[in-house]
């Protein structure tokens, strides 16, 4: 598949570039920008070469509403399943982070508020471009295997992709190996959104809500990061029960 080749060696030669280049200032998140929209450009260029359609933005129902509703559940869930590994230290980590904001039961108004305008801006614009290459162009291609063998194949690709910019990031071996096992169990829901918002841009949300989302048991529950951590044993437990559920939900 020409399209793919060119997607996995244009993320070579990005990483490689990145890992030569100081990191400072802006220049990291617009490697960010480039290496997310690098497939994009791909995904469109072969799509129409081949004749291939698929829905990018689409007009948004109640799916998109659930896209951004199921990330912080998910979050949630991994600190719960972390406690048991973990010691609960509250939000005082999260409040020194943002700097700013209410005390008491308004501060967690307030952080639902701040994920949900993050999921919506900044955290959506660097997801819609990895997806409109994986969910959109190669899920097209790779449908009529079905959902399941086709999300394990997607996810597992859409892991070698990031596998070069993760490293030239510096990003260690552990929380490497966790980042492409959860973009494996990802790889339903994102594929399901993407189908019940009859849109990329849906997918896109999901993704973007479990980035902004994923910090909540590293803030909250203290302990060995690969336990506690989404990047870590609970955030895969957490995605392992969400996809029991999908499997009930997508008969």
């Amino acid at each position: 598949m020409p399209a793919l080749y060119w997607v996995l060696g244009l993320a070579a030669l990005e990483g490689l570039a990145f890992a030569f280049f100081p990191k400072e200032g802006l220049r990291v998140p617009l490697f960010s920008l480039v290496y997310s929209w690098s497939p994009a450009l791909v995904g469109l260029y072969f799509a129409r070469r081949e004749g291939i359609r698929f829905p990018v933005l689409g007009e948004p129902n109640r799916y998109w509403a659930l896209a951004l509703v199921l990330p912080p559940l998910i979050a949630a869930l991994s600190v719960l399943l972390a406690l048991p590994l973990g010691r609960w230290r509250g939000p005082e980590l999260i409040q020194g982070a943002l700097g700013h904001g209410p005390g008491g039961a308004a501060f967690w108004l307030y952080l639902g508020g701040y994920g949900l305008l993050v999921s919506l801006s900044v955290g959506l614009v660097f997801a819609l471009g990895g997806e409109i290459f994986f969910r959109g162009y190669l899920w097209e291609r790779l449908r009529d295997q079905g959902l399941w063998p086709a999300s394990l194949a997607i996810g597992a690709l859409w892991g070698l992709w990031q596998l070069p910019g993760l490293l030239a990031g510096g990003t260690s071996p552990g929380q490497v190996f966790f980042t492409l096992v959860l973009g494996v169990l990802l790889a339903p829901g994102l594929i399901l959104f993407r189908e019940w918002g009859r849109a990329v841009a849906a997918a896109a949300l999901f993704l973007s809500g479990v980035r902004v989302w994923s910090f909540l048991p590293h803030f909250l529950v203290e302990g060995q990061e690969y336990l506690v951590g989404f990047y870590g044993l609970a955030g895969v437990a957490a995605l392992a029960l969400f996809n029991l559920l999908l499997r009930r939900w997508a008969r």
